[in-house]
């Protein structure tokens, strides 16, 4: 450090026209600089190291309530998600990543969808750098999505019979075997930069359609379409308008609830639109319609109140973005099946965005069971 003072001392010592030697002195101070800067860098970076430790802590019974706090999951309900997928995630070949146990690896994706942190927020509590995290998050979500069938599933028609019975015990309405809505997953960004994510709203989203029964559960997901897409647009390619009209989905005399989005078939009612000419009846079926519709919206409440990454999702990959939308929807359902405090996490959101009216012909078919409808005292 001295010796770099009596240069910078040195170089005010001389003219204007020794240029040359000027030149030259300033050019050995800079890379005097550099070396001073090199020497003076941090040679230990703070890391938590023993993290998983401290997981271990939250079995004990006085912290067991850290875990659920934490992952926004049961400590239950977590072992039954890893014992059926461990075998899955364990790892083999070289490499830090590779050593990564199936418990740590699904914390991991499990920390990331229940909170709003970053990817580099998450590494830094488990020891791992950013890449491993995302690698971690995607295969991860990618098994998830591989339990589809075996989690999300339409009823047979003997389980179409219970949750009509179910239902019409609450309601007074008969053949209702489930409720469809449509969601916004908000995006940090629009993928790709294309307008057609932004929404209603004015910011970028990913739409989730569902299907869920009366207790919740998810019987159908579908994800993809950007956010200015209309609902009913949505419906019409999804695999549930092309099944149901085919007749493949509902037995005789069942339907589902739907809002004033979707167009009337034989298998989807909606409400009648209200202006100011309905009749006494018909403001008590749509009383009736909309008290039981809520269930889907108390689905969407709960999907996105425990896994808060669903208010924000920061992936750029479309793919991505889907998996993870369709895995949380697994969980979701796993939760329900568990009973694992279903209620505790269930928070409303937002007005839909793409809150529109019906586009598309409303079916014959479906005004007449609607009319059937209307008139059960």
């Amino acid at each position: 450090m001295a010796a770099f003072l009596r240069k910078m001392c040195i170089l005010e010592m001389f003219d204007d026209e020794d240029e040359d030697i000027h030149r030259l002195l300033a050019k050995r101070s800079i890379n005097t600089l550099s070396v001073i800067n090199m020497t003076t860098r941090r040679s230990f970076m703070p890391k938590v190291t023993d993290y998983m430790a401290v997981v271990g802590q939250m079995a004990v019974p006085q912290h067991i309530d850290d875990f659920k706090m934490h992952y926004r999951i049961s400590r239950d309900v977590f072992h039954i998600i890893l014992e059926s997928v461990q075998d899955l995630l364990i790892r083999g070949g070289r490499g830090p990543h590779d050593t990564v146990t199936p418990e740590k690896q699904l914390l991991v994706c499990f920390s990331y969808l229940a909170t709003n942190q970053s990817m580099r927020e998450t590494a830094h509590f488990f020891n791992l750098s950013k890449s491993t995290v995302h690698q971690i998050i995607k295969e991860v979500c990618n098994i998830l999505v591989n339990l589809r069938d075996r989690i999300i599933r339409w009823p047979s028609p003997r389980q179409q019979t219970e949750i009509a019975t179910e239902v019409e015990a609450v309601c007074s309405l008969p053949g209702v075997t489930g409720f469809i809505d449509g969601t916004h997953i908000r995006l940090s960004a629009a993928i790709g930069g294309e307008r057609d994510y932004y929404n209603r709203k004015g910011y970028p989203s990913i739409q989730l359609q569902a299907v869920v029964d009366n207790n919740m559960k998810i019987i159908n997901a579908y994800t993809g379409w950007p956010g200015c897409v209309h609902d009913a647009r949505v419906l019409r390619n999804s695999s549930v308008y092309i099944k149901a009209e085919a007749g493949e989905l509902f037995s005789q005399n069942y339907h589902i609830f739907g809002d004033n989005a979707y167009p009337l078939r034989n298998w989807l009612v909606t409400p009648f639109k209200n202006f100011g000419n309905l009749t006494r009846q018909q403001i008590k079926f749509n009383k009736r319609l909309s008290g039981v519709r809520q269930t889907v919206e108390r689905a969407f409440g709960h999907l996105k109140g425990r896994f808060r990454r669903l208010r924000d999702v920061p992936l750029h990959d479309h793919k991505e973005v889907c998996n993870l939308i369709i895995a949380c929807c697994v969980l979701h359902n796993l939760c329900i099946i568990n009973e694992d405090d279903v209620e505790g996490y269930i928070e409303y959101e937002e007005e839909d965005p793409n809150n529109f009216p019906n586009v598309y012909q409303n079916g014959h078919a479906g005004v007449l069971r609607r009319l059937q409808l209307v008139n059960i005292p």
